[in-house]
């Protein structure tokens, strides 16, 4: 039957599944739900949430969940780390991505005055410094990428693309971070999406 991924090509989500995809060599089609406004996915899903995946006529929505599927499904490397505690952390670290670096994002690209560009910023110094700490002297959280470095860099990755706005200089672990998953996930630039492709 095939595997069907509904997505965006600018939404963090969409982008951390597809990097799960590469991790995982797992082939599959994408459907871009911008090119008939959503129909096809709501025809398909019932809702309009990206990602949203067909799995081999199974409907699957989040991008937690499909991650999880994928994993369990599929050989390669686990998107998780060894062992229940750092699974656990790991989890908790990927939820916290998604929830709070979200709503970071957001305050960020809708920033429309100085006040709100302002306090935008000092919610994201405050992720930052959390992250500097979390990255000082290793490349990864774990002793490899996982499901939580992938998240953080997705979001990451989205100031850079869509937001327009460069992490600042002093936070360097935060940037040898970004620098690493660049070279991880075989980007040119921060700047690039990350397309469908082997890691």
């Amino acid at each position: 039957m095939g595997i069907r991924l509904f997505q965006s090509q600018t939404s963090m989500f969409c982008e951390k599944v597809r990097v799960v995809f590469a991790m995982k060599k797992v082939p599959y089609e994408i459907i871009d739900v911008r090119k008939d406004e959503r129909k096809s996915l709501v025809e398909y899903t019932g809702q309009r949430k990206v990602p949203s995946m067909d799995y081999n006529g199974q409907c699957v929505i989040d991008s937690t969940v499909i991650s999880a599927l994928l994993d369990e499904k599929h050989s390669g490397p686990s998107i998780y780390p060894e062992g229940p505690a750092n699974q656990g952390l790991c989890s908790a670290l990927e939820d916290w991505s998604d929830e709070v670096l979200i709503h970071a994002n957001h305050a960020m690209r809708r920033a429309e005055t100085p006040e709100a560009r302002k306090n935008a910023e000092k919610e994201w110094a405050g992720h930052f410094n959390t992250l500097d700490q979390m990255y000082s002297g290793k490349k990864f959280i774990f002793d490899r990428m996982t499901i939580a470095d992938i998240s953080i860099f997705s979001q990451l990755h989205y100031l850079y693309t869509t937001v327009k706005y460069d992490i600042p200089a002093n936070y360097k672990n935060v940037h040898a971070f970004m620098e690493n998953m660049r070279q991880t996930l075989k980007l040119n630039s921060l700047e690039d999406s990350f397309e469908a492709q082997s890691i």
